[in-house]
């Protein structure tokens, strides 16, 4: 009799191991992990190619900025080549959660709420938001304004949280778009007043887009962090080992004043 019950309790455990084996097995074809990134021999880095000095497309048509060069250590790091996908801002997370990408770089700032679908790495940038408008205007406040912002991003949120809900404006004049060039194009067309955006993009857009003024900034204390899989843990502690590594060798502040300047 007691032999049976050892039999049963070891044919137990053999179903339990069995079963959590299988159930790895699941996650890892479901969510990446390094093993299947590597199998695969590419990383998968999901962005939005609208956003420079972070993320775009330079005059020789090729796919640059700070998010690209941090992906690509990445990519090193793990060995494999590096593909990215240019994908709408509003969209990156759900793309990420239907295992479309690995990884998400792209401005993207670490909020309560985003932290509830995804993980994210240590923070890698500060950031705030800004107002630009066509130059010669005087804007000194958003009061009365019509308002271009991208969809999804922490620039609608602060408006909807600090303008739309005290009533400094009505909601119909809080315009978003997908992409910022449309944007910039509804700015130049006069269809809004103004672009509220994050700092340093705002900056680069009025050092490269003739007729456009920086008004003044907005400080909202963002960082901005690269997003993955609440699944995919092996990869977040590589990708917080690679920043950490950029920011302590000095390599990470070469690529800022590489984007930036000094």
């Amino acid at each position: 009799m007691e032999n049976k019950w050892i039999y049963a309790a070891i044919g137990v455990v053999v179903i339990i191991l069995a079963g959590w084996a299988i159930y790895n097995l699941y996650l890892s074809t479901v969510y990446p992990t390094i093993t299947t990134i590597k199998s695969r021999g590419k990383l998968i880095v999901g962005t939005s190619l609208d956003f420079p000095p972070f993320e775009f497309v330079d005059e020789s048509n090729a796919v640059v900025g700070l998010d690209i060069d941090i992906a690509n250590e990445i990519a090193k790091e793990l060995g494999v080549k590096l593909e990215i996908r240019d994908i709408s801002f509003d969209a990156l997370i759900i793309a990420l959660k239907n295992n479309e990408i690995d990884l998400v770089l792209a401005g993207l700032s670490i909020t309560a709420e985003r932290q509830q679908v995804v993980d994210f790495s240590k923070p890698y940038f500060n950031a705030s938001q800004a107002v630009i408008s066509l130059a010669g205007k005087n804007i000194g406040s958003l009061q009365g304004k019509k308002i271009g912002v991208q969809t999804g991003t922490t620039g609608e949120w602060w408006v909807q949280d600090n303008l739309i809900a005290n009533g400094t404006i009505p909601e119909a004049n809080v315009i978003g778009y997908d992409r910022w060039p449309v944007a910039l194009l509804a700015l130049q067309k006069g269809d809004v007043d103004v672009l509220l955006l994050d700092e340093p993009v705002g900056r680069m857009f009025v050092k490269k887009v003739a007729g456009l003024q920086f008004n003044f900034a907005i400080s909202t204390g963002e960082q901005y962090g690269a997003a993955v899989s609440k699944q995919s843990r092996d990869l977040l502690e590589l990708v917080n080992k690679v920043i950490a590594n950029l920011q302590t060798s000095g390599k990470y502040e070469t690529m800022v004043e590489k984007w930036f300047g000094s």
